[in-house]
């Protein structure tokens, strides 16, 4: 709010009138500048901060999708083993299953600082290309927790079947009715491994730019 006061003394004529004017005028304009000064500073401020806290979280949730690549090969592989083992019992053949594993490893990825520059309108602060690279790589990010999720549901099914059937006793019903499952689990972990892939190189891409 800015404060427009009277003249302290009474005016002398049209020069004095004049001379007060512009002297408000000079003022005025100083304030509204310092004011835009102080706006936009603010404004770049939230930006700066923003970007911080979303590169920090990127930064985190790449290091997870790393150390989460060579878990998922593994998962990979046993569920090959199991695909395998399903294929050589319809064929008559023996097959050893004793070494698979079918554990299943979740990893939560962060996206609390893309919600909270959402929420108090920092993106649109933000310069266009680089919103768009950072709203990209959270959309494969939200990609890569729905994968999850649909290979969760799946992995508590066939676990379930390996707990209460004898894989080795199991009947050609009983194997046709998990090998479905199991190829469809192996493809959600084979496919969470090529976008978690795909979601490492964004961050990297985005993480070396600035």
């Amino acid at each position: 709010m800015l404060d427009v006061h009277p003249p302290h003394s009474k005016l002398e004529g049209v020069r004095d009138f004049l001379l007060h004017i512009f002297t408000i005028t000079i003022g005025l304009l100083i304030a509204l500048g310092l004011e835009g000064c102080v706006e936009r500073y603010h404004k770049a401020e939230i930006r700066h901060e923003a970007e911080a806290n979303l590169r920090q979280e990127m930064r985190d949730n790449k290091k997870k999708m790393d150390d989460w690549q060579p878990v998922l090969k593994e998962e990979e592989k046993n569920l090959k083993m199991v695909l395998n083992f399903i294929e050589a019992r319809k064929a008559g053949k023996t097959a050893d299953i004793s070494q698979v594993n079918l554990s299943y490893s979740i990893r939560s990825l962060d996206d609390a600082s893309w919600r909270t520059a959402t929420a108090t309108g920092a993106l649109s602060l933000m310069d266009y290309n680089d919103l768009q690279k950072y709203a990209g790589a959270y959309q494969v990010q939200d990609r890569v927790s729905d994968l999850q999720k649909e290979a969760l549901n799946e992995y508590l099914q066939l676990q379930a079947r390996a707990t209460y059937i004898d894989p080795l006793k199991a009947d050609a019903a009983q194997l046709a009715e998990a090998e479905p499952l199991a190829a469809v689990t192996y493809a959600h972990v084979a496919t969470m491994q090529t976008v978690g892939k795909k979601l490492g190189e964004l961050y990297k891409e985005i993480l070396k730019e600035k």
